[in-house]
């Protein structure tokens, strides 16, 4: 397979979908991964914790991300690098709370390393697994532009099909 990555800007909210796992799919993909591997934004605890923590103002321990997901995971694995939950929550108190800030002062930044993005095959936007706390804060703050790299797109998908980036 041959790797696309192009850095396109696009309106974050056209991004509704991700698709997990991502990491076997590079440059034209054929097949149904666009439709099995898609799951609702939405339905993501990374998701609902990013709104419950910037539109409804919870701390992040009251989040879904750490009363659930994460509470089940770090007792056996590291999470982000850290093997505590006091570890984790300094975290996404100092870097994460850090980054919606910055977000929410100068806009999505396209530096370092940049979201994965796929295009299905009706031309549908997706994320991949990394990159999704920060789709949910543009989402939140309403930004207008949204970069990522272009990993795969669908042997399918027409360059007509891809929406305007």
């Amino acid at each position: 397979m041959t790797r696309l990555s192009s850095v396109e800007w696009i309106d974050p909210a056209l991004i509704r979908f991700k698709i997990s796992p991502h990491f076997d799919l590079a440059g034209e993909a054929e097949g149904d991964w666009d439709v099995e591997r898609r799951f609702a934004l939405a339905e993501s605890a990374k998701y609902r914790s990013i709104i419950q923590r910037y539109r409804e103002g919870r701390r992040w321990e009251e989040t879904e991300l750490f009363t659930d997901l994460y509470a089940r995971r770090i007792a056996h694995e590291p999470i982000r690098g850290e093997a505590t939950m006091k570890g984790l929550l300094a975290q996404y108190y100092g870097r994460v709370d850090a980054m919606f800030a910055d977000m929410r002062d100068h806009g999505f930044k396209a530096n370092g390393a940049l979201p994965k993005l796929l295009i299905g095959r009706a031309g549908e936007v997706f994320i991949g697994n990394q990159g999704n706390h920060r789709l949910a804060m543009a989402h939140v703050l309403g930004l207008k532009e949204f970069a990522g790299e272009i990993l795969c797109r669908h042997r399918l998908a027409t360059f007509s099909d891809a929406p305007q980036v």
